[in-house]
């Protein structure tokens, strides 16, 4: 028959200490498990808020060794930890009451190296805002090469938004090349470039000799031209079916009243102002080749002439006050710009070459020269009085109630 036998708590105390001791002695343990509550690294970043060894430390005591109140190296952020410290647990290693304690070796409420903000990490990524070369306007522009008549008014690749470099405006803008006549005024009363063969609206030809067809003695002539494709050949007078005229010209509309303006180009085979008297335009009283005509002519050079002694020169040329001569000349085959004014009204009469302004003359033509008050037409191509023949070209023929300027 057995005995139980019951210990009081003293007794059980002793046992409890003598068990542990052995154990102790055993395993080298203590009463709480390697690493403590908060494990290797700590709540916060690597070292924690309580250092290594935990808040009990190895060797069972009440602070672990190394213990401090900051751990080494710990920050506000752990490296790489996580909610779960490798390998803890509530109950250490070994049961409830066994080596490591309440919490297994490196527990810790938060791991190493945790941090909620990844390395390297940004709200914007690299790489700039906006692509290379972009800007709100495009290459090439309004106005493209070519200018105006010619080539168009949009630039070759302009547009308004994108391209690399570009700009609102083209490049080469400019006043278009082109063929035609160098321009006709809406008011003008005769205008022609000569581009084709018929003899021009409004001109009559009328000559010294036989009725016959105008080409007798006049030519459209594709290898003499200012502009276009052509111009007006007056033939010499001993060319093949000519007339034999020494009058060959052109009687063209001239403004019904009030003064106006001439502007031709023209050129002759050998230069114009020579010392003998011809005739190469001008204002006339009529169609007939021998009506009273206002001569822009050769006459000891360059010179206005109406009729015999009143001979007006450039300032300085023709035949000169203190004796001797000094022509005005123009080169032969060479095409140049000529502008005349008239105004029997007030006898005033100007001639520019190439722009230039060469007479001035006032009281021109003389008083006695025309009964009314206005030319009746104008006159161009080449009246021989004394010769010798030649052949000219004009081209760009325009008479208008205003300046046409050379172009």
């Amino acid at each position: 028959m057995s005995t139980t036998r019951q210990l009081s708590s003293g007794q059980l105390h002793s046992l409890w200490a003598f068990t542990m001791t052995a154990v102790c002695a055993a395993f080298a343990c203590s009463s709480s498990g390697t690493g403590g509550s908060l494990g290797t690294g700590g709540s916060l970043g690597t070292g924690g808020s309580v250092g290594t060894g935990g808040s009990v430390g190895a060797g069972g005591s009440h602070s672990g060794n190394g213990g401090s109140a900051t751990g080494t190296g710990g920050s506000s952020i752990g490296s790489g930890g996580s909610g779960t410290g490798t390998g803890g647990a509530n109950v250490g290693s070994g049961g409830s009451v066994a080596t490591g304690g309440h919490t297994g070796t490196g527990g810790a409420s938060s791991g190493s190296g945790g941090s909620s903000t990844g390395t390297g990490g940004a709200n914007t990524g690299s790489g700039g805002q906006g692509g290379i070369g972009g800007s709100s306007r495009g290459s090439g522009g309004f106005t493209g090469a070519g200018g105006a008549n010619t080539g168009g008014s949009t630039g070759t690749g302009g547009t308004n938004a994108g391209g690399h470099g570009g700009v609102n405006t083209g490049r080469g803008g400019s006043a278009g090349s082109g063929s035609g006549s160098a321009g006709c005024p809406a008011n003008a009363s005769f205008c022609s470039g000569f581009e084709t063969n018929a003899l021009p609206d409004g001109a009559v030809y009328k000559v010294n000799a036989a009725d016959g067809d105008w080409s007798r003695d006049f030519a459209v002539d594709t290898s003499q031209k200012h502009s276009g494709n052509s111009s007006l050949l007056v033939k010499n007078q001993n060319a093949s079916g000519s007339s034999g005229s020494a009058y060959r010209m052109l009687a063209v509309p001239v403004p019904a009243s009030g003064p106006f303006w001439v502007r031709f180009y023209v050129e002759s085979d050998m230069p114009m102002g020579g010392l003998d008297h011809n005739a190469f335009a001008g204002p006339s009283s009529s169609t007939d080749p021998n009506g009273v005509q206002d001569a822009f002519c050769e006459d000891v050079g360059i010179a206005f002439n109406t009729k015999d002694g009143d001979v007006t020169w450039p300032s300085g040329y023709g035949r000169l006050s203190g004796g001797g001569t000094k022509p005005y000349t123009l080169p032969a085959m060479t095409w140049k710009c000529v502008e005349l004014s008239y105004d029997l009204s007030t006898r005033h009469q100007q001639l520019y070459i190439d722009g230039a302004l060469l007479i001035d003359a006032s009281n021109y033509p003389p008083s006695d020269s025309y009964s009314g008050s206005s030319f009746g037409t104008f006159k161009f191509g080449f009246n021989a009085y004394h010769g010798p023949p030649r052949q000219m070209w004009y081209d760009d023929v325009v008479v208008a109630p205003s300046r046409i300027g050379c172009q």
